[in-house]
């Protein structure tokens, strides 16, 4: 009974720390849905730097600016913004 118990607990503490490094635990607390709604000065909402690598890395793969904003859920005019903004800060 107590080897059944043992390979038990093993087997649950090896699923929590998968779990984990999926979930990757965060110290910061969830902003509220007023923070993640900011809006910009001229009315747009800003996009999140996540988006911006995506773009930028689909950009560096070669694909057309519809094909970029079609997998990233952006316009073509925002995809063209990000990338606008990388090459004006020269990297």
């Amino acid at each position: 009974m107590t080897l059944t118990y043992m390979q038990d607990i093993y087997q649950l503490k090896k699923k929590v720390k998968i779990l984990e490094e999926e979930f990757v635990i965060q110290d910061d607390p969830v902003p509220s849905v007023k923070d993640q709604s900011t809006v910009t000065s001229n009315g747009i909402e800003p996009i999140h730097e996540i988006l911006k690598s995506q773009v930028l890395s689909l950009y560096s793969q070669g694909l057309t600016l519809d094909q970029i904003a079609r997998q990233s859920s952006l316009t073509k005019e925002q995809t063209i913004s990000v990338i606008e903004q990388q090459r004006l800060r020269g990297e």
